[in-house]
């Protein structure tokens, strides 16, 4: 019994996450489904024997099924494991997934805004939420993308920025949503760099010092952030335990 988790793409990586897990000593397995042709459900195991369950982002849109049949399984592991209460993070394109899962709709593009990406603070946080909570004090944290989650009444939105209404949310008793990037420190934003689609968009995004603007604002940020992800993903890996005692 381990915790699976889900890439797309082989540099956007667990990290801070998977370092936390393993320092609880929680068991992890990973695949990129996205890279295995043919993947189907029997070829996973089944939900009720995972420990749980984190699926990371990636450039594709959540409803693009037929491009990516793998994207379908995913959000069909992710209605099981809404079912079954299986602790739950999805991160970006992740979270839009477990939106999509949950009954919620996601929108290409920002409405109006621009791609979000740079390191900003969260607004309007919901200090009472176990995981969501910590990140309250957080001096800046890794916002990348273009499609948004569209409010539900139906799920709490736990955090915002002025162009994402929906950066944090919460599905049941055991399953987030993050359109944020906890698990970046500057060594693996580093790898995303190195990456000329990453660095194009940057570019795109943030002008020709795109790459030295993030670097600078990562190394600025990153010290005071990883505490609080710690803390956060703390109550993620308690879960995990008494699921795994149960």
């Amino acid at each position: 019994m381990a915790v699976l988790i889900i890439q797309h793409l082989e540099v956007e990586q667990p990290g801070v996450i998977l370092e936390v897990l393993r320092e609880h000593a929680i068991p992890t397995t990973t695949r990129i489904l996205t890279a295995e042709p043919g993947v189907s459900a029997e070829d996973l195991p089944p939900v009720a024997n995972l420990t749980g369950l984190v699926v990371m982002g990636g450039p594709m849109n959540a409803d693009e099924l037929d491009t990516y049949p793998a994207l379908k399984l995913e959000r069909e592991l992710l209605t099981q494991a809404l079912e079954l209460e299986l602790p739950t993070l999805g991160i970006c394109l992740g979270a839009q997934l477990l939106a999509r899962a949950a009954g919620l709709s996601v929108y290409s593009g920002g409405h109006g805004y621009s791609d979000e990406l740079g390191w900003a603070p969260l607004r309007d946080v919901d200090r009472t939420d176990p995981l969501v909570g910590p990140l309250a004090d957080a001096p800046a944290v890794l916002h990348w993308h273009g499609d948004r989650i569209r409010p539900d009444a139906a799920l709490p939105v736990l955090a915002a920025t002025d162009s994402t209404p929906v950066q944090a949310f919460r599905a049941g008793p055991a399953a987030w949503g993050l359109q944020f990037h906890p698990e970046v420190d500057p060594a693996l934003l580093d790898q995303w760099l190195a990456e000329p689609d990453f660095a194009a968009e940057a570019h795109r995004v943030l002008g020709p010092d795109a790459l030295d603007i993030l670097r600078e604002q990562a190394r600025t940020a990153f010290p005071a952030v990883r505490p609080l992800v710690e803390r956060s993903l703390s109550h993620f890996c308690d879960l995990i335990r008494a699921r795994t005692a149960g």
